[in-house]
């Protein structure tokens, strides 16, 4: 039952990621250690697909390192297999990217709604568990159906 009752809680954890939304914005805006998506054209997709080794880099997710007048330096965490057995390694490759590159640049912000209505969730789902644990019947044992020996009453002859 307490196993149900985590997996129910448990089972909100992945919309917590729903909390962000991605907005369009000038490179120019956005400081260094921001969140950034980066759309780039097809030809700069091609070049850094091995670099990032993924087969399609259309869309790169990352954190921006600098942004100068040429384009942004962006670092993007890969996954390459490790050294033993099928193990992987998250490594973090910088990648400079040509604003003439840029289709789209976009910065991670909080959606305060997606947020509210989670956390809310989350708060009314943990009271009804915490309401039902305290108002349950514990310390009303009921004696099982049918008698024991205890019951019964000497018989004479």
């Amino acid at each position: 039952m307490i196993a149900l009752r985590c997996l129910c809680v448990g089972g909100l954890l992945p919309l917590l990621g729903a909390c962000y939304s991605y907005m369009p914005i000038e490179v120019a805006a956005v400081r260094p250690g921001a969140s950034v998506r980066a759309r780039v054209s097809p030809p700069a997709a091609n070049r850094l697909a091995p670099l990032l080794h993924v087969a399609d880099a259309r869309v790169i997710t990352g954190t921006l390192i600098d942004s100068v007048s040429d384009g942004v330096l962006v670092e993007v965490p890969t996954i390459v297999p490790g050294e033993v057995g099928s193990t992987f390694e998250t490594l973090h490759q910088r990648v400079s990217i040509a604003r003439s590159d840029l289709v789209e640049f976009e910065t991670r912000k909080i959606d305060r709604f997606r947020t509210g209505v989670i956390v809310g969730a989350a708060a009314i789902a943990a009271s009804v568990l915490v309401v039902r644990a305290l108002n349950g019947d514990a310390g009303r044992d009921r004696p099982p159906p049918g008698g024991g020996t205890d019951l019964l009453r000497p018989v004479r002859r």
